[in-house]
Protein backbone atom coordinates (compact mmCIF):
# COMPACT_ATOMS: atom_id res chain seq x y z
CA UNK A 1 0.00 0.00 0.00
CA UNK A 2 1.39 3.54 -0.82
CA UNK A 3 0.17 6.36 1.62
CA UNK A 4 0.74 10.38 1.15
CA UNK A 5 1.27 12.12 4.39
CA UNK A 6 1.07 15.77 4.61
CA UNK A 7 0.26 18.47 6.95
CA UNK A 8 -0.11 22.13 7.75
CA UNK A 9 -1.04 24.02 4.93
CA UNK A 10 -2.05 26.94 6.68
CA UNK A 11 -4.49 27.91 3.42
CA UNK A 12 -4.91 31.81 4.35
CA UNK A 13 -4.24 35.21 3.56
CA UNK A 14 -0.65 36.65 4.53
CA UNK A 15 0.65 39.70 3.27
CA UNK A 16 -1.22 42.44 0.61
CA UNK A 17 0.23 41.40 -2.40
CA UNK A 18 -2.22 39.83 -5.19
CA UNK A 19 -2.29 37.00 -7.06
CA UNK A 20 -1.80 37.95 -10.50
CA UNK A 21 -3.47 34.98 -12.21
CA UNK A 22 -6.98 34.95 -9.72
CA UNK A 23 -6.36 38.57 -7.94
CA UNK A 24 -6.63 36.84 -4.37
CA UNK A 25 -4.28 37.09 -1.63
CA UNK A 26 -0.74 35.44 -3.57
CA UNK A 27 0.54 33.84 -0.38
CA UNK A 28 -3.06 32.09 0.16
CA UNK A 29 -2.86 30.63 -3.04
CA UNK A 30 0.36 29.31 -2.90
CA UNK A 31 -0.35 27.32 -0.05
CA UNK A 32 -3.49 26.34 -2.21
CA UNK A 33 -1.67 25.56 -5.33
CA UNK A 34 1.07 23.42 -2.75
CA UNK A 35 -2.02 21.62 -1.28
CA UNK A 36 -3.23 20.29 -5.02
CA UNK A 37 0.38 19.53 -6.07
CA UNK A 38 0.44 16.95 -3.07
CA UNK A 39 -2.35 15.42 -3.88
CA UNK A 40 -2.24 15.34 -7.62
CA UNK A 41 1.53 13.96 -7.60
CA UNK A 42 0.83 11.51 -4.71
CA UNK A 43 -1.72 9.95 -7.32
CA UNK A 44 0.69 10.04 -9.85
CA UNK A 45 3.14 8.25 -7.96
CA UNK A 46 0.33 5.53 -7.17
CA UNK A 47 -0.68 6.42 -3.40
CA UNK A 48 -4.03 4.85 -2.54
CA UNK A 49 -4.45 7.19 0.39
CA UNK A 50 -3.96 10.62 1.51
CA UNK A 51 -3.58 11.22 5.28
CA UNK A 52 -3.26 14.85 6.34
CA UNK A 53 -1.87 15.50 9.78
CA UNK A 54 -4.23 18.78 10.40
CA UNK A 55 -4.39 22.58 9.95
CA UNK A 56 -5.94 22.87 6.79
CA UNK A 57 -6.34 26.76 7.80
CA UNK A 58 -4.95 29.00 9.14
CA UNK A 59 -5.89 31.84 12.06
CA UNK A 60 -5.39 35.33 12.15
CA UNK A 61 -1.74 36.01 11.77
CA UNK A 62 -1.16 32.57 11.50
CA UNK A 63 -0.81 32.07 15.23
CA UNK A 64 -2.85 30.93 18.21
CA UNK A 65 -6.12 28.39 18.42
CA UNK A 66 -9.35 29.07 16.34
CA UNK A 67 -9.99 29.13 12.61
CA UNK A 68 -13.02 31.24 11.01
CA UNK A 69 -11.99 30.22 6.93
CA UNK A 70 -13.81 32.54 4.63
CA UNK A 71 -15.93 31.16 1.95
CA UNK A 72 -13.14 31.41 -0.53
CA UNK A 73 -10.55 29.84 1.91
CA UNK A 74 -13.14 26.95 2.15
CA UNK A 75 -13.94 26.20 -1.67
CA UNK A 76 -9.96 25.97 -2.13
CA UNK A 77 -9.50 23.21 0.46
CA UNK A 78 -12.61 21.40 -1.28
CA UNK A 79 -11.10 21.97 -4.42
CA UNK A 80 -7.74 20.45 -3.60
CA UNK A 81 -9.73 17.79 -1.86
CA UNK A 82 -11.92 17.06 -5.12
CA UNK A 83 -8.74 16.54 -7.11
CA UNK A 84 -8.43 12.81 -4.72
CA UNK A 85 -12.08 12.04 -4.21
CA UNK A 86 -13.05 12.82 -7.93
CA UNK A 87 -10.10 9.89 -8.62
CA UNK A 88 -11.33 7.50 -5.86
CA UNK A 89 -8.66 7.89 -3.23
CA UNK A 90 -9.63 8.17 0.21
CA UNK A 91 -8.79 11.04 2.52
CA UNK A 92 -8.63 10.96 6.31
CA UNK A 93 -7.87 14.57 7.77
CA UNK A 94 -7.32 15.15 11.60
CA UNK A 95 -8.30 18.32 13.44
CA UNK A 96 -4.85 20.90 13.83
CA UNK A 97 -4.96 23.64 16.36
CA UNK A 98 -5.43 25.96 13.50
CA UNK A 99 -8.60 24.22 12.39
CA UNK A 100 -10.32 23.98 15.97
CA UNK A 101 -12.69 26.47 17.48
CA UNK A 102 -12.22 29.38 19.49
CA UNK A 103 -13.97 27.94 21.99
CA UNK A 104 -15.67 25.35 23.66
CA UNK A 105 -19.01 25.72 22.11
CA UNK A 106 -18.25 26.47 18.92
CA UNK A 107 -18.50 24.63 15.98
CA UNK A 108 -14.66 24.00 14.64
CA UNK A 109 -13.75 24.62 11.06
CA UNK A 110 -13.93 20.69 9.97
CA UNK A 111 -17.71 20.49 9.97
CA UNK A 112 -17.22 22.82 7.14
CA UNK A 113 -15.79 19.58 4.54
CA UNK A 114 -18.17 17.07 6.74
CA UNK A 115 -20.15 16.64 3.26
CA UNK A 116 -17.56 15.48 0.98
CA UNK A 117 -18.06 12.25 -0.20
CA UNK A 118 -14.60 10.39 0.35
CA UNK A 119 -13.10 12.23 3.23
CA UNK A 120 -13.18 11.09 6.58
CA UNK A 121 -12.60 14.38 9.18
CA UNK A 122 -11.71 13.45 13.05
CA UNK A 123 -12.17 15.71 15.82
CA UNK A 124 -11.64 13.24 18.68
CA UNK A 125 -8.92 10.53 19.74
CA UNK A 126 -9.90 6.91 17.71
CA UNK A 127 -9.00 4.07 15.53
CA UNK A 128 -10.02 4.03 11.83
CA UNK A 129 -9.40 0.15 9.75
CA UNK A 130 -8.76 0.42 6.25
CA UNK A 131 -10.34 -2.41 3.95
CA UNK A 132 -9.86 -2.97 0.11
CA UNK A 133 -12.30 -3.96 -1.53
CA UNK A 134 -14.78 -4.40 1.24
CA UNK A 135 -18.38 -3.11 0.59
CA UNK A 136 -19.87 -0.77 2.97
CA UNK A 137 -22.20 1.68 2.99
CA UNK A 138 -21.08 5.08 1.50
CA UNK A 139 -21.87 8.05 4.28
CA UNK A 140 -20.41 10.31 6.54
CA UNK A 141 -22.31 10.42 10.13
CA UNK A 142 -19.66 7.94 11.62
CA UNK A 143 -20.84 4.83 9.27
CA UNK A 144 -18.13 3.00 6.92
CA UNK A 145 -17.84 4.60 3.50
CA UNK A 146 -16.24 3.21 0.64
CA UNK A 147 -14.17 5.07 -2.04
CA UNK A 148 -12.86 3.45 -5.11
CA UNK A 149 -10.87 0.02 -3.85
CA UNK A 150 -10.69 1.14 -0.10
CA UNK A 151 -13.26 1.45 2.42
CA UNK A 152 -12.44 3.58 5.62
CA UNK A 153 -14.60 2.41 8.96
CA UNK A 154 -14.29 3.06 12.90
CA UNK A 155 -12.78 0.30 15.17
CA UNK A 156 -16.11 -1.17 16.36
CA UNK A 157 -17.88 -1.89 13.01
CA UNK A 158 -15.27 -4.25 12.22
CA UNK A 159 -14.91 -8.05 12.90
CA UNK A 160 -12.76 -8.91 16.29
CA UNK A 161 -10.14 -10.86 13.97
CA UNK A 162 -9.13 -8.48 11.83
CA UNK A 163 -9.69 -10.36 8.42
CA UNK A 164 -8.99 -9.08 5.19
CA UNK A 165 -8.16 -5.49 6.86
CA UNK A 166 -5.31 -3.85 5.32
CA UNK A 167 -4.04 -1.19 7.85
CA UNK A 168 -5.35 0.64 10.76
CA UNK A 169 -5.04 4.38 11.58
CA UNK A 170 -4.64 5.33 15.56
CA UNK A 171 -5.87 9.19 15.11
CA UNK A 172 -4.95 11.89 17.86
CA UNK A 173 -5.77 15.50 16.63
CA UNK A 174 -5.34 18.07 18.70
CA UNK A 175 -7.15 18.50 21.84
CA UNK A 176 -10.01 21.09 22.65
CA UNK A 177 -7.59 22.87 25.95
CA UNK A 178 -10.70 24.89 26.32
CA UNK A 179 -12.68 21.65 27.11
CA UNK A 180 -10.38 21.18 29.90
CA UNK A 181 -10.44 25.01 31.39
CA UNK A 182 -14.34 24.39 32.68
CA UNK A 183 -12.95 22.62 35.41
CA UNK A 184 -12.34 25.09 38.06
CA UNK A 185 -9.61 23.03 39.42
CA UNK A 186 -7.72 22.75 36.24
CA UNK A 187 -7.90 26.51 35.82
CA UNK A 188 -6.55 27.05 38.88
CA UNK A 189 -2.91 25.17 38.24
CA UNK A 190 -0.39 27.21 36.63
CA UNK A 191 0.33 27.46 33.10
CA UNK A 192 3.43 24.30 33.70
CA UNK A 193 0.70 22.32 35.46
CA UNK A 194 -1.86 22.64 33.27
CA UNK A 195 0.42 21.42 30.40
CA UNK A 196 1.20 18.90 32.37
CA UNK A 197 -2.05 17.84 32.61
CA UNK A 198 -2.80 18.04 28.92
CA UNK A 199 0.14 15.84 28.26
CA UNK A 200 -0.30 13.01 30.78
CA UNK A 201 -4.17 12.72 29.12
CA UNK A 202 -2.83 12.81 25.17
CA UNK A 203 -0.44 9.64 26.30
CA UNK A 204 -3.28 7.96 28.25
CA UNK A 205 -5.70 8.50 25.05
CA UNK A 206 -2.46 7.08 22.97
CA UNK A 207 -2.26 4.08 25.06
CA UNK A 208 -5.33 3.66 25.20
CA UNK A 209 -5.52 3.54 21.00
CA UNK A 210 -2.21 1.03 21.19
CA UNK A 211 -4.13 -1.24 23.86
CA UNK A 212 -6.79 -1.54 21.46
CA UNK A 213 -4.53 -2.17 17.89
CA UNK A 214 -5.73 -5.76 16.15
CA UNK A 215 -2.47 -8.07 16.13
CA UNK A 216 -0.13 -8.80 12.89
CA UNK A 217 -2.40 -5.45 11.55
CA UNK A 218 -0.35 -2.61 10.63
CA UNK A 219 -1.18 0.53 12.41
CA UNK A 220 -0.20 4.35 11.76
CA UNK A 221 -0.19 7.09 14.60
CA UNK A 222 -2.13 10.21 12.91
CA UNK A 223 -1.18 12.81 15.17
CA UNK A 224 -1.29 16.62 15.88
CA UNK A 225 1.30 17.78 18.36
CA UNK A 226 4.72 18.51 19.38
CA UNK A 227 7.22 16.13 20.42
CA UNK A 228 9.89 16.84 22.54
CA UNK A 229 12.94 16.58 20.56
CA UNK A 230 11.45 17.97 17.41
CA UNK A 231 13.53 21.47 15.89
CA UNK A 232 11.01 24.29 15.79
CA UNK A 233 11.37 26.85 13.65
CA UNK A 234 10.36 30.71 14.36
CA UNK A 235 6.45 30.17 13.51
CA UNK A 236 6.45 27.15 15.90
CA UNK A 237 8.62 28.82 18.69
CA UNK A 238 5.98 31.54 18.41
CA UNK A 239 2.88 28.90 18.62
CA UNK A 240 4.74 27.86 21.65
CA UNK A 241 5.54 31.41 23.76
CA UNK A 242 3.10 29.66 26.44
CA UNK A 243 5.16 27.11 26.75
CA UNK A 244 2.94 24.33 24.57
CA UNK A 245 2.66 20.69 26.18
CA UNK A 246 5.33 18.53 24.27
CA UNK A 247 5.26 14.43 24.15
CA UNK A 248 8.36 12.55 24.82
CA UNK A 249 9.45 10.35 22.11
CA UNK A 250 10.64 7.41 23.73
CA UNK A 251 7.40 6.99 25.25
CA UNK A 252 5.70 7.88 22.09
CA UNK A 253 7.58 5.25 20.50
CA UNK A 254 7.31 2.85 23.06
CA UNK A 255 3.31 2.10 22.36
CA UNK A 256 4.39 -0.35 19.50
CA UNK A 257 2.65 2.06 16.73
CA UNK A 258 4.17 1.09 12.81
CA UNK A 259 5.36 5.12 12.03
CA UNK A 260 3.87 8.35 13.83
CA UNK A 261 3.16 10.12 11.18
CA UNK A 262 2.69 14.08 12.72
CA UNK A 263 2.10 17.57 11.76
CA UNK A 264 2.29 20.54 13.66
CA UNK A 265 6.22 21.37 13.65
CA UNK A 266 6.49 23.12 10.29
CA UNK A 267 10.19 21.80 9.90
CA UNK A 268 10.18 18.54 8.02
CA UNK A 269 12.46 16.13 10.00
CA UNK A 270 12.57 12.08 10.87
CA UNK A 271 12.86 11.50 14.17
CA UNK A 272 13.55 8.46 15.83
CA UNK A 273 12.55 4.96 14.70
CA UNK A 274 9.57 5.69 12.09
CA UNK A 275 8.34 9.37 13.61
CA UNK A 276 8.12 11.30 10.84
CA UNK A 277 6.68 15.22 10.66
CA UNK A 278 6.19 15.86 6.56
CA UNK A 279 6.38 20.03 7.64
CA UNK A 280 4.66 22.31 5.57
CA UNK A 281 4.48 21.73 2.06
CA UNK A 282 4.37 25.91 1.86
CA UNK A 283 6.57 28.01 4.10
CA UNK A 284 4.74 29.98 6.38
CA UNK A 285 7.08 32.56 7.55
CA UNK A 286 10.74 33.74 7.54
CA UNK A 287 11.51 31.60 10.08
CA UNK A 288 11.02 29.06 8.02
CA UNK A 289 13.44 30.21 5.64
CA UNK A 290 16.14 28.04 3.90
CA UNK A 291 13.46 24.70 4.64
CA UNK A 292 13.26 21.80 2.07
CA UNK A 293 9.29 21.54 1.91
CA UNK A 294 8.01 18.53 0.81
CA UNK A 295 5.35 15.99 1.46
CA UNK A 296 6.18 12.24 2.57
CA UNK A 297 5.19 9.15 0.71
CA UNK A 298 5.08 5.97 2.17
CA UNK A 299 5.44 2.24 1.11
CA UNK A 300 4.49 -1.00 2.92
CA UNK A 301 7.29 -3.19 1.37
CA UNK A 302 5.80 -5.67 3.92
CA UNK A 303 3.07 -5.57 6.78
CA UNK A 304 4.32 -3.37 9.35
CA UNK A 305 7.58 -2.28 7.24
CA UNK A 306 7.10 1.13 5.92
CA UNK A 307 9.90 2.61 3.62
CA UNK A 308 9.50 6.34 2.89
CA UNK A 309 10.17 9.02 0.38
CA UNK A 310 10.39 12.53 0.70
CA UNK A 311 8.74 14.39 -2.11
CA UNK A 312 9.66 18.49 -2.80
CA UNK A 313 6.65 20.52 -3.09
CA UNK A 314 7.03 23.98 -5.22
CA UNK A 315 7.01 26.05 -2.61
CA UNK A 316 7.77 30.32 -2.93
CA UNK A 317 11.40 30.94 -1.98
CA UNK A 318 11.78 33.26 1.21
CA UNK A 319 15.06 35.37 1.09
CA UNK A 320 17.05 37.64 3.90
CA UNK A 321 19.03 39.87 2.14
CA UNK A 322 21.84 42.42 3.93
CA UNK A 323 23.03 45.68 3.10
CA UNK A 324 26.33 43.87 1.46
CA UNK A 325 23.82 41.55 -1.34
CA UNK A 326 23.50 44.82 -3.17
CA UNK A 327 26.06 46.94 -5.09
CA UNK A 328 27.08 50.10 -3.94
CA UNK A 329 25.13 52.06 -5.28
CA UNK A 330 22.23 50.13 -4.22
CA UNK A 331 20.55 49.67 -7.78
CA UNK A 332 21.30 45.85 -8.17
CA UNK A 333 21.47 42.56 -6.20
CA UNK A 334 24.53 40.53 -6.84
CA UNK A 335 23.21 37.95 -9.40
CA UNK A 336 24.41 34.87 -7.32
CA UNK A 337 21.76 34.81 -4.72
CA UNK A 338 18.61 33.43 -5.89
CA UNK A 339 15.86 36.00 -5.21
CA UNK A 340 13.95 35.70 -8.55
CA UNK A 341 10.33 34.64 -8.21
CA UNK A 342 10.75 34.62 -3.82
CA UNK A 343 9.60 36.52 -1.14
CA UNK A 344 13.07 38.82 -0.28
CA UNK A 345 13.13 41.23 2.86
CA UNK A 346 16.01 43.35 3.53
CA UNK A 347 16.06 45.68 6.71
CA UNK A 348 18.20 49.21 6.37
CA UNK A 349 21.18 49.86 8.82
CA UNK A 350 19.74 53.42 10.10
CA UNK A 351 23.30 54.78 9.56
CA UNK A 352 22.74 54.09 5.35
CA UNK A 353 21.95 56.76 2.98
CA UNK A 354 20.05 54.13 1.04
CA UNK A 355 16.16 54.36 0.59
CA UNK A 356 13.80 51.89 1.32
CA UNK A 357 12.52 52.97 -2.22
CA UNK A 358 15.38 52.40 -3.88
CA UNK A 359 16.26 49.17 -2.30
CA UNK A 360 12.80 47.71 -3.56
CA UNK A 361 13.36 48.84 -6.66
CA UNK A 362 16.55 46.57 -6.91
CA UNK A 363 15.49 43.61 -5.62
CA UNK A 364 12.20 44.01 -7.76
CA UNK A 365 14.52 44.18 -10.97
CA UNK A 366 16.16 40.93 -10.15
CA UNK A 367 13.09 39.49 -10.23
CA UNK A 368 11.59 38.57 -6.77
CA UNK A 369 7.77 38.14 -6.38
CA UNK A 370 7.74 40.81 -3.44
CA UNK A 371 9.91 43.19 -1.45
CA UNK A 372 9.21 43.64 2.42
CA UNK A 373 12.24 46.77 2.58
CA UNK A 374 12.07 48.46 6.15
CA UNK A 375 14.65 51.22 7.41
CA UNK A 376 16.01 50.54 10.90
CA UNK A 377 15.58 53.32 13.03
CA UNK A 378 18.27 53.97 15.06
CA UNK A 379 19.17 52.67 18.99
CA UNK A 380 18.35 56.39 20.59
CA UNK A 381 15.01 57.11 18.59
CA UNK A 382 14.14 52.90 19.38
CA UNK A 383 14.60 53.79 22.68
CA UNK A 384 12.50 56.46 22.66
CA UNK A 385 9.95 55.33 21.06
CA UNK A 386 9.20 52.52 23.22
CA UNK A 387 8.82 53.73 26.34
CA UNK A 388 6.39 51.45 28.41
CA UNK A 389 4.88 53.29 31.86
CA UNK A 390 3.49 51.73 34.53
CA UNK A 391 0.32 53.82 33.70
CA UNK A 392 -0.35 51.48 30.45
CA UNK A 393 -2.64 49.13 30.43
CA UNK A 394 -1.41 45.28 28.79
CA UNK A 395 -2.65 45.66 25.66
CA UNK A 396 -1.20 49.03 25.07
CA UNK A 397 2.22 47.92 26.74
CA UNK A 398 2.54 44.75 24.57
CA UNK A 399 1.85 46.77 21.44
CA UNK A 400 4.22 49.51 22.53
CA UNK A 401 6.85 46.55 23.24
CA UNK A 402 6.45 44.73 19.59
CA UNK A 403 6.72 48.11 17.42
CA UNK A 404 10.35 48.04 18.69
CA UNK A 405 10.45 44.13 17.43
CA UNK A 406 10.50 44.09 13.56
CA UNK A 407 11.03 40.68 13.00
CA UNK A 408 7.35 39.56 14.52
CA UNK A 409 6.26 43.42 14.10
CA UNK A 410 3.47 41.88 11.32
CA UNK A 411 2.12 39.18 14.01
CA UNK A 412 1.04 41.81 16.53
CA UNK A 413 -2.22 41.79 15.84
CA UNK A 414 -2.20 38.69 16.38
CA UNK A 415 -0.15 38.22 19.30
CA UNK A 416 -2.53 40.62 21.61
CA UNK A 417 -5.33 38.61 20.52
CA UNK A 418 -4.06 35.29 21.92
CA UNK A 419 -2.85 37.50 24.75
CA UNK A 420 -6.42 38.60 25.17
CA UNK A 421 -7.43 34.69 24.70
CA UNK A 422 -5.39 33.66 27.32
CA UNK A 423 -5.83 36.01 29.81
CA UNK A 424 -9.96 35.21 29.68
CA UNK A 425 -9.36 31.58 29.43
CA UNK A 426 -7.31 32.25 32.82
CA UNK A 427 -10.61 34.18 34.43
CA UNK A 428 -9.17 37.32 34.32
CA UNK A 429 -9.90 41.10 32.13
CA UNK A 430 -7.57 43.09 30.51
Amino acid sequence: MIIAHTADSHVGPSGSQLDRETGLNARMMDRARCLEFVIQDSIHRGAELILFAGDFWAGPGEIGLGCRPTPTQVHLVREALRIATGEGLPVVAILGNHDAAKGSNEWHAFELLADMPGLRTVDKPCLLNVWRHHHGEIGHDGEAFEYGSHSVEPLEMSPADGADLQLQLACLPFPNANLLLRDEEVRKLDPGERNLRIRELMMDCARGLAAQRIERVPCLLLGHFAVDVAEAGTQNRLMMLGGEWTLNLQELEALGFDACLLGHVHKPQNLGSGTVYSGSPEACAFGEEGEEKRYVLWSELRPGIFELESIPSPYRKLVTLSLSDLSEDGASVNPTIPVAGAIVRLEIPPESTLTADEARRAIEAAGAFEARVTKARSETMRRRDSDISASMGPVEALREWLAGKPDIQPLTDALITEALRVEEALGGAV
